[in-house]
């Protein structure tokens, strides 16, 4: 089997380092794993695949022979390297926000349009980690009859703050506990424990905040559709991983609810769990550390002529982030892109 160098930018990082266990549980034809990091952060040990592997200082040099370079870092960052990598012969596939929209960089869910791989440059984005578990619920619907519009409300995990942004939960739950005053708040705006934050990231003028606005720009990149008209309300709870989305559906012809179970439970990267008889509907505590999408809670929307509502969860940090990444990575393997694009570059 012919096996790829390949290379994880901010390999250190929840995101990172994820990505770097699922390369190992994947069995991903690795030959080569270059892990990177800040300068300040060379030399750390990472286990891979039984071994000790250890950090080298991400720079545009760290790509020389690197096939595939998974990007786990801040936009900035990613800015400056990912075309670096590109410019060496690498595919750099970039979880930042900094590729998502550009026209010349396809936004991939394996799941939902992994044919846009094959237009690539030298670097593919890999959407915000709400809009990867929603879309790829939202496709099998999408098939059945095209989405006119989407209402969504995201709850997301004190994951989406990385490793500190967990922490201050649990310090904070601890402190409360305790019967003391709660750590004051450094990663979130306010108190995340006992409560919800009801924005995420900054505002960007018109009351929608720019997380809010990524899911919709970003599915409607994906799923090839400009005026799809989606909204979206976007609350920070004090959940430790996985995002939870509750979508309101409304689709150009009918859709029964038996007919979205249907398509639910033959669509890639989806679980259904829609059991009203024992209580079964999707959970952040069983989701999380899974690869899959749950769903439930699917029922008509009485108030319109087409609708459907439906409840989500899925694992932030993997789907919505590493696993996406690896998945994409595996396409380029598959449909050998990567020699394809090393020849033409």
């Amino acid at each position: 089997m012919k096996t790829y160098t390949v290379a994880v930018a901010g390999a250190l990082g929840l995101v990172g380092s994820t990505m770097v266990r699922i390369l190992e549980e994947y069995n991903f034809p690795v030959g080569r794993l270059k892990l990177l990091e800040a300068k300040d952060l060379v030399d750390s040990p990472v286990s891979f695949r039984g071994e000790v592997l250890h950090t080298e200082e991400s720079t545009p040099e760290a790509f020389e022979g690197v096939d595939i370079a998974l990007f786990a870092t801040h936009e900035n960052v990613s800015a400056v390297l990912c075309p670096e990598a590109a410019k060496r012969g690498a595919i750099a596939i970039d979880n930042s926000r900094q590729f998502r929209m550009d026209r010349d960089t396809p936004l991939v869910v394996p799941e939902v349009n992994p044919e846009d791989v094959k237009w690539h440059k030298g670097i593919i984005a890999n959407p915000n980690c709400t809009t990867i578990g929603t879309i790829v619920v939202l496709k099998p619907i999408h098939d059945l009859s095209p989405i006119r519009r989407v209402v969504a409300a995201t709850y997301q995990a004190t994951s989406g703050g990385a490793i500190r942004g967990q922490l201050e939960l649990k310090k904070q739950a601890v402190d409360i506990a305790a019967g003391f005053e709660p750590t004051p708040p450094s990663v979130f705006r306010y108190q995340i424990a006992y409560n919800l934050v009801p924005f995420i990231d900054v505002f960007e003028g018109d009351g929608y905040t720019r997380e809010e606005w990524k899911m919709i720009h970003e599915t409607r990149k994906m799923l090839h559709d400009s005026n799809m008209a989606i909204t979206d309300t976007a609350v920070r709870v004090p959940v430790l991983n996985c995002h939870s989305v509750v979508c309101n559906i409304e689709t150009a012809g009918k859709i029964t609810v038996e007919q979205a179970r249907q398509a639910f439970a033959k669509a890639p990267g989806v679980k259904l769990v829609d059991d009203m008889e024992n209580l079964e509907f999707p959970q952040p505590i069983k989701v999380d550390g899974g690869n899959l999408v749950h769903v439930g809670r699917i029922r008509e929307d009485f108030s319109i002529e087409n609708g459907l509502n439906l409840f989500l969860v899925s694992d932030n940090v993997r789907k919505g982030a590493a696993q996406n990444a690896v998945q994409i990575a595996q396409l380029l393997v598959e449909q050998g892109l990567v020699e394809e694009w090393q020849k033409s570059s």
